[in-house]
C-alpha cells in the first residue's frame, strides 16, 4: 500500500521526506511489527520498538520528532479516527453486513463466539486496536457486529440494529429453577436448564433467532458475566456451581445495576440479600447499601452479615473471583 494513499486516507501529514514509498501490512503492536511494516504508535518507547523490527513509517498523534530519517513519520489528529478511517478503506469494497447491539447481547455474543466464529462472524473488540487483527480476514459476506455506534458510523456507510422485538407469548414452558438457570421451549424446540437469569432471555432468544441455522453451544453461556454467581463454603472459599447457598453477583457496568436489582428483589425476595458498593446508589436506600473503597475489604464485610446473596457493584467478576481464590482465609461468623 503506498505511503502517500495512507496519508490522504487518514488525513495525516508527513513530516519527513522519506525514499521508501509503500508499506506491507500495518500493526498496533511494536513487537510484533516486520520489515515495511507502517506502526501506529501510541508512545514514544513502542516507535523505537517497531523502527528496530524494521517499521518503514510511523503514524502517531502525539508530538513526537522524526527520529530516523528513513522512516516515514505521519502525524494525525487523532489515533482513533485514523484507526477507524483505516479500517474503513480497507474494507470499502467488500460485502459485509454491520450490526448494531446492546451490552446484553454483546456480552451474550463474546461468550457464544469470542471474537470470530468460523471466520465469517466477527464481534468487534471494545480496543480499536485489537480491531486490527480482523482487517485482513474480514472478507464477503461477513458480518461484523459491535456495540459502538461511533466506530460503525465511522466504518460503514449503513449498518442494522441486531435486536428485534421478542412476544413473550412466544416463549413457552418458562421455568425459572434459580436466578441463574431456566427451561423453556422457543419454535418448537426446547431448552433445557440454561445458565442465565430469566431478566436476560429475551436477548439470549434474540441471539438465537439471529443465528437460527447454527447449533449454538449453549454450555458457553457459563462465560457470560452478567448475574453470573460465585458461589462461597462457610469459610469464604470458591467452591463449585450451585453446591451452597451462599453466592456473590459482581457487576461493574453500572447502567445495569439498577435493572439487576429489581429482578433479583423480585426473583429472590425469599433469601436474605446484601448491597455492596464502591459508591453511593441512588435508586437504593441508603440502609440497604454497605459502602466500601477497596476490594481487599469484601471478606470483612461478608463475616460481619448474615446473608444468601451479596451483590457487588463497582469490581470486575473476574477480580472478585481472584481475590476469594487467592486471599487467605478469615474466620467466618456461619
Amino acid at each position: 500500500m503506498k505511503i502517500s494513499s495512507i496519508i490522504d486516507i487518514v488525513d495525516g501529514k508527513l513530516l519527513n521526506k522519506v525514499a521508501i514509498s509503500s508499506i506491507n501490512s500495518i500493526k498496533t503492536d511494536a513487537s510484533k511489527v516486520k520489515t515495511a511494516d507502517l506502526f501506529i504508535a501510541k508512545d514514544f518507547d513502542s516507535i523505537k520498538i517497531a523502527i528496530e523490527n524494521g517499521a518503514y513509517a510511523i503514524i502517531f498523534e502525539e508530538d513526537f520528532q522524526a527520529i530516523d530519517s528513513e522512516v516515514a513519520f505521519i502525524k494525525v489528529s487523532s489515533l482513533e479516527l485514523a484507526i477507524l478511517k483505516i479500517f474503513r478503506f480497507k474494507l470499502a469494497n467488500k460485502k459485509v453486513d454491520a450490526f448494531l447491539c446492546n451490552t446484553i447481547s454483546y456480552e451474550l455474543l463474546k461468550s457464544l463466539f469470542g471474537n470470530i466464529f468460523n471466520r465469517q462472524i466477527f464481534i468487534l473488540p471494545n480496543s480499536l486496536e485489537k480491531i486490527f487483527k480482523f482487517i485482513d480476514i474480514i472478507d464477503d459476506d461477513s458480518i461484523v457486529i459491535s456495540k459502538n455506534e461511533r466506530v460503525l458510523n465511522t466504518i460503514f456507510s449503513q449498518f442494522n440494529i441486531f435486536e428485534k422485538d421478542i412476544d413473550k407469548l412466544s416463549i413457552k414452558n418458562l421455568t425459572i429453577h434459580s436466578l441463574f438457570e431456566l427451561s423453556f421451549s422457543y419454535k418448537n424446540r426446547y431448552f433445557s436448564r440454561v445458565k442465565i437469569a430469566a431478566l436476560y432471555i429475551k436477548s439470549l432468544i434474540n441471539c438465537l433467532e439471529f443465528f437460527k441455522d447454527i447449533d449454538l453451544d449453549l454450555s458457553k453461556l457459563s462465560n457470560f458475566k452478567n448475574l453470573k454467581a460465585l458461589f462461597l463454603d462457610k469459610n469464604l472459599k470458591v467452591i463449585e456451581f450451585g453446591k451452597s447457598d451462599t453466592f456473590l453477583i459482581s457487576q461493574d457496568d453500572i447502567s445495569l445495576v439498577e435493572y439487576e436489582i429489581k429482578f433479583i428483589k423480585e426473583y429472590y425476595k425469599y433469601a436474605k440479600t446484601i448491597y455492596i458498593t464502591n459508591k453511593k446508589l441512588d435508586f437504593l436506600d441508603e440502609k440497604e447499601q454497605i459502602i466500601i473503597n477497596s476490594i481487599d475489604e469484601l471478606k470483612s464485610v461478608l463475616n460481619k452479615n448474615l446473608f444468601n446473596c451479596a451483590y457487588i457493584v463497582g469490581f470486575k467478576d473476574s477480580d472478585v473471583f481472584d481475590y476469594f481464590s487467592k486471599s487467605k482465609n478469615i474466620p467466618s461468623l456461619f
